[in-house]
């Protein structure tokens, strides 16, 4: 008799099924705690701004330092952008390490990640 046909296999395999989705849901549930905790850091060349962003890109700090007030002002702005760029980048590759430690290499979700990083923070 084959699985299909036997009502104990079958209910071996929809077990087994269940199993494994807790498994992924519960390894889902600790990605995302971890996600929640990344951050990336930008800093301009010499120091003058240093810009923290979450793993969604979201500015959470910036600092500038006295010398960056002796900037002009739309220099001060460009170093300000590069920073957060250079700060979501890196968020954004803690992010699909992240994942790719959690559901592998070739994980659709982790490609769709990785690409969108890489899309985003050229």
């Amino acid at each position: 008799m084959t699985a299909f046909y036997d009502p104990d296999a079958a209910l071996a395999r929809i077990q087994r099924d269940i199993a494994d989705a807790k498994e992924r849901a519960e390894r889902a549930q600790e990605v995302r705690a971890r996600i929640d905790l990344v951050r990336g850091v930008g800093r301009s060349p010499r120091g003058e701004v240093v810009v923290e962003v979450d793993a969604t890109g979201m500015l959470r700090d910036v600092t500038l330092s006295d010398a960056a007030m002796d900037l002009r002002p739309d220099e001060l702005a460009r170093l300000i952008k590069d920073a957060a760029r250079v700060a979501q980048r890196d968020a954004g590759t803690r992010t699909v390490a992240l994942a790719q430690d959690a559901f592998g290499e070739e994980s659709p979700m982790v490609a769709h990640l990785r690409a969108e990083v890489e899309q985003r923070y050229v």
